[in-house]
C-alpha cells in the first residue's frame, strides 16, 4: 500500500534513507496488521544528500556535482510485523564519467530526473553513457535490493523463530 510521508534529510545518506524508510513503514503499519516492507533510496556524496530534484536547474546541478566522481547509493529496508521492526541498509558505489552537456541536458529535458533520488535512474538508456562503474548491488541502485529483501523475509517471516503469524 503506498503511503505519503514528508521525507526528511538527516545527516548523511544512510541516516536519511533509514529515517524515511522508517516513516513510510510506521505509517503503513498503522493501517494494517499484515507485515510491512518499506524502502527509501538516497544518493550521497560526502556530506551531501541528493533527493529528488524539483527543477531543471537542480537536476543539472546534481549532475555537475556527481560527474567525475564516485557517489554512494543507499537503500534502507524496513520490515515490520507483529510489533517487531527490523531495519537494514544496502550501499552501492556508482561512478559517473565527465560531465557531458548534451547527455545531461537531453536527459533533464525528457523529465526523467524529477522523481528519482540523485536525479537519475540507472536503467534509463539516456543516462547510461555517463556511468563508468557500479561497485556493489546493481538492484540497490534501481531502488530495491532484492537479495537483502529476500534474506530479511526468509529470516524473519519464513524461517524465523518468531516469524509472522496471522
Amino acid at each position: 500500500m503506498p503511503v505519503n510521508v514528508d521525507e526528511v534529510t538527516l545527516g548523511g545518506a544512510t541516516e536519511t534513507a533509514v529515517a524515511n524508510a522508517r516513516k513510510k513503514g510506521e505509517r503503513a503499519m498503522s493501517c494494517t496488521h499484515l507485515p510491512v516492507l518499506a524502502f527509501d533510496t538516497v544518493v550521497g556524496l560526502g556530506d551531501i544528500v541528493f533527493g529528488k530534484p524539483t527543477t531543471a536547474e537542480q537536476a543539472i546541478g546534481m549532475f555537475k556535482t556527481l560527474c567525475g566522481k564516485t557517489h554512494e547509493v543507499v537503500t534502507a529496508v524496513f520490515l515490520g510485523y507483529n510489533g517487531k521492526i527490523i531495519e537494514k541498509t544496502q550501499k552501492t558505489h556508482v561512478t559517473f564519467g565527465a560531465f557531458n552537456k548534451d547527455i545531461v541536458y537531453n536527459y533533464v529535458e525528457s523529465g526523467a530526473p524529477f522523481d528519482k533520488a540523485g536525479g537519475y535512474n540507472i536503467d534509463d538508456p539516456q543516462i547510461k553513457p555517463l556511468i563508468t562503474m557500479v561497485d556493489g548491488d546493481y538492484d540497490n541502485v534501481v531502488g530495491l535490493p532484492v537479495e537483502l529483501t529476500e534474506k530479511l523475509i526468509e529470516e524473519n517471516l519464513v524461517y524465523g523463530e518468531n516469524g509472522y503469524r496471522a
